[in-house]
């Protein structure tokens, strides 16, 4: 093995650079066997030296809070940015690209936004942006997608992106906690943010979709351009009735081609309890994947941690240095800035089974009047389920749908909510049939 290494620039080194430097120094023998000659780390920005730093093992001498030292360091044609965000990070991922360094990138957040304009700054400069690591962790869903299916044309997508949300979901749904008993639990265990926002609100998801998209529909598709509801006002009375009804509730990223355009929407919705991705439970991510020709293709893994990330960014350095990504970054026709943006379809003309509940006071009548108004709007109903309560008493009724617009669905429930005998805000969670297939 005689080839020069090759040197890498590493900005970042919290949970996941840190398991990328493990993964560098202890295998080392590994990789090069495996790429021809060695990787070598060069140089590591990060904000401060403090004892975080020195108690993991980055040499000290590699490590600067510089940029232009940084940046002024020799023979490193990789760089590898975990630091997140955009603002000053976007400004030095675009540095390294126009002085011409292969980025490799985890940042879910920069990526489906700015992308578009990265990946062409890129080809500029015939230098590449990988990122593997952005959107399942370790779960190689990105290569799969790009590579393993460009024979399919992708239909749809029906993926769980976050683990923070499926761990809540499932500790809701298996063990009877409240949302916020599960959201404590979550943070206390380090799979929940002190500040959940972006998780729970599906924001997190919704980049990861994004990205995820563009690949899969060959589109420009960006953060904004999907819908989210979150899952932080559900309740957990509703997981109950839908665990009586056959259902479990997930946190779904969904990508769904039609006629009239691109559906992208992150909410959450019940999966009858036969559905794989209603299987996937805790902190785990997974994705399938719909393509004309293989028909269903399941991805499941660790979506998020230290070693599952590290080993998607690690990888991609070695494809990168390997010569065959930055090839096919050069001929193929896979990345968002050579694409059209999308045609959406809104989320009110979205389609799909729907669970209602209303508390409506038991006393004759009052069902014939909810019922009358959602047939109007042309909605039909599959199921109805009403525990005993004593006459006159408000009680929940739970109404399940066949499928139905979304926007006749949310007209129909305002008229619902201002019926004398309706109490509160009328509920409504997706029913999801995933395609077989």
């Amino acid at each position: 093995m005689n080839q020069a290494a090759v040197g890498i620039g590493l900005i970042g080194c919290g949970t996941v650079g840190s398991g990328v430097v493990k993964l560098l120094l202890e295998e080392r023998d590994l990789y090069a066997r495996r790429l021809g000659r060695p990787l070598e780390l060069r140089r590591v920005l990060v904000r401060e030296k403090d004892l975080h730093y020195k108690t993991q093992q980055v040499p000290p001498a590699l490590l600067t809070t510089d940029p232009e030292q940084f940046f002024a360091t020799a023979d490193m044609p990789i760089l590898v940015e975990l630091g997140g965000g955009r603002g000053a990070i976007s400004a030095m991922v675009r540095r390294a690209l126009t002085l011409q360094k292969h980025v490799v990138t985890a940042n879910k957040a920069l990526l489906s936004v700015e992308g578009p304009e990265l990946f062409a700054l890129a080809r500029q400069n015939q230098v590449t942006v990988s990122f593997e690591a952005s959107c399942g962790g370790g779960i190689p869903c990105l290569t799969a997608l790009h590579f393993g299916l460009m024979a399919n044309r992708i239909d749809g997508i029906y993926a769980i992106l976050n683990g923070t949300s499926n761990y809540i979901l499932t500790e809701m749904t298996q063990k009877q906690k409240s949302y916020a008993t599960a959201l404590k639990e979550a943070q206390e265990a380090g799979f929940a943010e002190a500040d959940p926002t972006l998780d729970v609100s599906g924001g997190d998801a919704a980049h990861k979709l994004a990205i995820v998209a563009s690949g899969a529909f060959g589109v420009q598709a960006v953060a904004g351009q999907v819908w989210c509801e979150g899952i932080d006002t559900l309740d957990l009375g509703d997981v109950r009735f839908g665990a009586e009804l056959g259902y479990d509730i997930k946190s779904l990223a969904i990508a769904e081609r039609s006629d009239a355009g691109l559906s992208l929407r992150v909410h959450p919705c019940f999966l009858h309890r036969s559905q794989l991705l209603a299987q996937v439970h805790g902190s785990f991510n997974a994705l399938s994947i719909f393509g004309h020709a293989t028909g269903h293709t399941m991805y499941y893994g660790r979506g998020a941690g230290m070693m599952p990330t590290a080993s998607a960014v690690v990888s991609d350095i070695l494809n990168v240095a390997s010569g065959w990504y930055p090839r096919a970054f050069e001929t193929l026709r896979l990345w968002s800035d050579q694409q059209p943006a999308p045609t959406l379809v809104s989320p009110d003309d979205c389609r799909s089974r729907f669970y209602l509940r209303v508390n409506a006071k038991d006393q004759p009548g009052v069902m014939a009047k909810i019922t009358g108004i959602l047939g109007a709007a042309g909605i039909s109903l599959s199921a109805v389920m009403q525990h005993e309560a004593g006459a006159g008493q408000f009680v929940p009724v739970v109404i399940l749908t066949h499928q139905a617009r979304q926007g006749s669905v949310l007209g129909a429930l305002r008229q619902v909510q201002d019926l004398d005998v309706v109490q509160g805000p009328p509920v409504r969670i997706r029913i999801v049939d995933i395609p077989q297939g």
